[in-house]
């Protein structure tokens, strides 16, 4: 049975590259075609990124054992593990997206009305995919063993 690894800076750096590249194609080749951007598009953003800094405190002062909290099965551990890591490459691909949207929307704002608004929903979601890349770093830590040194 393998363990699973602490998700390493390069697979971040290659999933926020991919995001870029994929950001950069879409807005760059068709931004005009495309309609604006919704306003409410970085809001599922933040919403992960506080419910997975939620279960991090969680799962940390269960592991931990801290009074007045109930032990936690390896296996939920295990899960949440893996859920993490996965929303930790998510979203650096998003935040590689929404880099590559504002690198193309942002210098339209002079030419175009809708520039302006998309640049700041853009720019929203960049800030909020970070906001959720951390949070999926503190919970994929915070499933670790404690006394593990990896």
């Amino acid at each position: 049975m393998t363990s699973l690894r602490p998700t390493r800076p390069l697979g971040v750096a290659v999933a926020a590259g991919l995001g870029l590249l994929a950001g950069l194609g879409l807005f760059g080749l068709g931004y005009a075609a495309l309609p604006a951007l919704p306003t409410t598009a970085p809001v599922s953003l933040a919403l992960i990124a506080a419910a997975e800094l939620f279960l991090a405190g969680s799962v940390r002062d269960r592991l931990a054992g801290r009074p007045g909290t109930r032990p936690v099965l390896p296996e939920v551990v295990a899960r949440t593990a893996v859920v993490a890591r996965a929303s930790v490459l998510v979203a650096a691909a998003a935040a590689g997206f929404w880099l590559g949207a504002v690198a193309v929307v942002a210098p339209k704002v002079t030419d175009l009305a809708v520039a302006r608004r998309d640049t700041a929903v853009a720019g929203g979601a960049l800030v909020l995919s970070i906001g959720l890349l951390l949070a999926a770093l503190r919970l994929e830590r915070a499933c670790r063993i404690p006394g593990d040194r990896r």
